[in-house]
């Protein structure tokens, strides 16, 4: 019976550790989702812009 509870146990943690990493893994995707926005946004929009006069 003891190694039911601990595969009961080991089974629970693995769960909690899946779903800690697939949050980590949203957040991480929207924070570089947002850098990518903001990168592209940063390019000029014509030729113009570049003129150094």
């Amino acid at each position: 019976m003891s190694t039911c509870v601990l595969r009961h146990a080991t089974s629970k943690r693995r769960v909690n550790t899946s779903r800690l990493l697939a949050v980590a893994l949203a957040l991480a995707g929207l924070i570089g989702w947002r850098a990518v926005r903001d990168l592209l946004a940063a390019i000029p929009d014509s030729n113009d812009d570049f003129g150094l006069f």
